[in-house]
């Protein structure tokens, strides 16, 4: 009996510490859903963008447009990955302010590590180095800090909106030529 005890005693004191130490209930159930969401919505826009032709195995380091995919979808495929990342992005920034004052710095680096997760699907869509971006903003600040992921959220935003805004140009223009020709 009294073993029995020490095993309940040690799980619940366990369970205790995890629930402490990353994000937790509603939080965690929130985000991830949100970084599940990223996910299959780029792989979703992927697998309908190989259908409408676009070549991802032309993309280099350098080149993830509708020129060297061989099709303009891709420019809508860009546009409807930053829309979804940008929701994404905003739930993080609102996570790390309501931890600000009473977050611990694991919950700050479980909203990093969630952060790092996604540049990767979004990256594979065409939307460059946003794994750099994300790494590169780290080793400035810190990612255990509320201040630290709201620095490295909004490098992702400004990125996010930089493409998007440059895709809606380019869609924009070849809308214009197609009328004109």
């Amino acid at each position: 009996m009294i073993k029995y005890n020490k095993i309940i005693l040690t799980l619940t004191l366990l369970a205790s510490l995890l629930a402490a130490c990353g994000l937790t209930g509603e939080t965690k159930l929130r985000l991830e859903s949100s970084a599940q969401e990223i996910k299959d919505e780029v792989d979703k826009i992927r697998a309908e963008a190989v259908t409408e032709g676009v070549n991802f195995d032309a993309f280099t380091d350098t080149q993830t447009g509708s020129k060297v995919a061989e099709n303009p979808f891709i420019i809508k495929a860009k546009i409807r990955t930053t829309s979804v990342a940008l929701k994404f992005i905003q739930a993080i920034k609102e996570e790390a302010e309501k931890l600000k004052e009473s977050g611990s710095s694991s919950q700050f680096s479980a909203l990093y590590d969630i952060m790092l997760d996604i540049a990767a699907p979004i990256q594979k869509i065409g939307i460059k180095d946003m794994i750099k971006t994300v790494t590169q903003e780290a080793e400035k600040t810190p990612t255990t800090t509320a201040e630290g992921i709201i620095t490295i959220a909004k490098a992702m935003e400004v990125k996010l909106n930089r493409v998007k805004n440059k895709n809606e140009e380019a869609l924009k223009k070849k809308s214009e030529n197609a009328t004109t020709t």
